[in-house]
C-alpha cells in the first residue's frame, strides 16, 4: 500500500513538472484570446442597442451586468468584503443655474455674460472678498481667507493661460480654499485657447455629474471672465465688499456602479499584493436634438469598449492561469463625466491602497498607428521592461505618449490612483498624433465596431493580457522612478 502511494505521488510530481515545462504564456495567450471572441464582446458593448452606455442610463446597467456575467463565467470572486461584483457609486447630476449676479466693489457681473457657476447651490451671500494670487495653500494662508470669498487667477503660476492647466488645477484649488475656511472661490478665467461663449455653452448649458458628498457644500466656485474691470484691479491691493446670488440650480441623484472581481494570487507572500486592472465602461450616450436621419448614437467602440474587452480578456486568461500576485478587475463608471468611478474607488477602496502595488488601466481615444501600443506614463515606472517585452512578443512596439501637451496621463482613470501614490499608467492603442484620422472617431457616432482593424486589435489585446501576466508574476512590484511627481506620495503610502 505504501509503495502504491509513493508511485502515485511520483506520477503526480512528474505530471506537474511536464505541465510546467510545457507552459508557455505567449502561446497560451494566443490560444485563449481569439478574434471571434473579442469581436463578439465589442459588438455587444458598442452596439446601437447600448445607446452609448451613458453613465446612469439603463444601457450602462446592462453593460455592467454583462461584465459581471463574464466574471461569473470565469470564476472570479467578489472583492474582499463584497458580496457581489458591484460597488455602488453615488453620483449626482447638477442642473445649471438659470440666473445670478456677482457684485464686487462698484462692478456688477451677470451670470453667463461675465461669470459661470462651476460648483455651488442656490444662494444669497454678502461679505468680504480677498485676492489670493493663484490660490495656492500658501497664498490662501497669507490672505487670511476664512469666511471670505476668494478671488484668484485661474491655472497655475507657471502654466499661464494653458487651458488644460486651468481645468486640472481647478478642483484642487477649490478644495484648498474650502479647507482654509473660505466662503467660496472666484477664478479669473483667461485663456485664448477657449472662447468665453464656448465655456458658457458647456458649463452653463449642460448638466454636470459629480460624486455625491454627505451634503451640499454651500461654498460656490465661479469662473469670472477676465477684462478691464476696475474692481479686478483694486482687489489685488486690498479687500473689497461683494455679494453673490445664484438661482435655478437643481440636484438629482444618479446611482451607478463599478464592477469589481478578484483572482487570488498563488504565492504565499505576493498574494497579499494587488494588481488593479481597470477600464472605464461608460461612454457619452446619444446626441440630443440630432438632425432627422443622422446617426446620433456615440457607440464608443474605441473609447472604451476596447479597454473593457482588454480587461475581460485578461480576466479570462488569469482565471485559468492564476498568477503569484492577487488581481482586482474594475470596470469603472463615470470616466467621461470626470473620472468619477475611479475617484470614488480611490477614496473607498475595497482593498487598502497600500496593498495595491500597480494600476494598469486600459483606455484610449483610438489609433492611427497599428505598429505599436501607446503606453501613457510607461517611462515613469519600473514596469517599462515588462511592458516592452509584452508588446514585442506580439509584434508591437511599446511607445510613450507622443502628445504630452494633451495631458493624457491626467485624463484617464489611472490618475486617481496616481495621486494617491499608486504607480498607475494607461495602455492605449497606437497613437502618433491627435490628427484627423484619430478625431474622425473620437467621441463621434462613427466610432463603431465595423470601423475597427481586428488584425491590429488582436495583437493589441494579447499584448495587454501578457503584460498583466508579467506584472502579476514579477517578484518585484513596480515603482515610480526616482524624481517622479508622485514619488513622495508613494513613499508615504507604502511607508518607504
Amino acid at each position: 500500500m505504501k509503495l502504491k502511494n509513493h508511485l502515485l505521488y511520483f506520477l503526480l510530481l512528474i505530471g506537474a513538472v511536464v505541465h510546467a515545462q510545457k507552459s508557455n504564456p505567449v502561446a497560451d495567450v494566443t490560444r485563449l484570446v481569439t478574434q471571434p471572441e473579442v469581436e463578439a464582446h465589442l459588438t455587444f458593448l458598442a452596439s446601437d442597442e447600448m445607446r452609448g452606455r451613458d453613465t446612469g442610463s439603463p444601457e450602462f446597467e446592462i453593460a455592467a451586468n454583462y461584465v459581471a456575467a463574464q466574471y461569473k463565467i470565469f470564476g472570479l470572486k467578489p472583492a474582499p468584503g463584497q458580496h457581489t461584483y458591484f460597488q455602488s457609486v453615488p453620483l449626482q447630476d447638477s442642473h445649471p443655474a438659470t440666473g445670478g449676479e456677482f457684485s464686487l466693489g462698484s462692478d456688477v457681473f451677470k451670470f453667463k455674460d461675465q461669470f459661470i457657476l462651476f460648483e455651488g447651490v442656490n444662494m444669497s451671500w454678502k461679505g468680504e472678498v480677498v485676492f489670493a494670487g493663484y490660490g495656492s495653500p500658501e497664498e490662501l494662508e497669507k490672505a487670511n481667507v476664512k469666511g471670505k470669498l476668494v478671488v484668484a487667477l485661474a491655472g497655475t503660476k507657471d502654466a499661464g493661460g494653458n487651458a488644460m492647466a486651468i481645468f486640472t488645477a481647478a478642483g484642487g484649488k477649490y478644495n484648498d480654499a474650502v479647507k482654509a475656511g473660505a466662503a467660496g472661490l472666484v477664478e479669473i478665467f483667461a485663456s485664448p485657447q477657449i472662447p468665453w461663449p464656448a465655456l458658457v455653452n458647456y458649463f452653463a448649458g449642460n448638466v454636470t455629474t459629480k460624486v455625491k458628498t454627505g451634503g451640499d457644500n454651500p461654498a460656490p466656485h465661479l469662473w469670472l471672465k477676465d477684462g478691464e474691470f476696475e474692481s479686478l484691479k483694486k482687489i489685488k491691493d486690498g479687500a473689497l465688499n461683494g455679494a453673490l446670488s445664484v438661482e435655478g440650480v437643481k440636484k438629482i441623484d444618479v446611482p451607478s456602479r463599478n464592477v469589481i472581481g478578484m483572482i487570488e494570487g498563488t504565492d504565499p507572500k505576493l498574494k497579499g499584493e494587488y494588481l488593479v486592472v481597470s477600464a472605464h465602461l461608460d461612454h457619452v450616450g446619444v446626441q440630443k436634438n440630432a438632425q432627422p436621419g443622422k446617426d446620433s448614437i456615440f457607440n464608443g467602440a474605441r473609447d472604451n469598449a476596447i479597454g473593457v474587452v482588454g480587461l475581460i480578456s485578461t480576466a479570462k486568461y488569469l482565471a485559468q492561469y492564476p498568477p503569484k500576485r492577487s488581481v482586482l478587475f474594475i470596470a469603472l463608471t463615470g470616466e467621461e463625466k470626470g473620472l468619477l468611478g475611479s475617484k470614488y474607488y480611490s477614496e473607498n477602496p475595497v482593498v487598502p491602497l497600500n496593498k495595491t502595488v500597480f494600476n494598469f488601466n486600459c483606455d484610449g481615444a483610438g489609433y492611427n498607428d497599428v505598429t505599436m501600443a501607446t503606453i501613457i506614463g510607461m517611462e515613469r515606472t519600473t514596469a517599462e521592461a515588462d511592458l516592452a517585452k509584452a508588446c514585442q512578443a506580439f509584434g508591437l512596439k511599446a511607445a510613450v505618449d507622443p502628445v504630452p501637451e494633451q495631458n493624457l496621463f491626467e485624463r484617464s482613470d489611472n490618475y486617481n490612483f496616481a495621486v494617491k501614490g499608486v504607480p498607475a499608467i494607461t495602455f492605449a492603442p497606437g497613437t502618433k498624433a491627435f490628427d484627423a484620422e484619430l478625431m474622425k472617431y473620437y467621441h463621434q457616432p462613427a466610432d463603431e465596431v465595423g470601423s475597427l482593424d481586428f488584425e491590429y486589435l488582436i495583437k493589441y489585446f494579447r499584448a495587454y493580457v501578457y503584460a498583466n501576466v508579467l506584472l502579476a508574476n514579477n517578484p518585484a512590484a513596480p515603482t515610480w522612478k526616482a524624481g517622479d511627481k508622485f514619488e513622495a506620495e508613494s513613499k508615504k503610502l507604502y511607508g518607504k
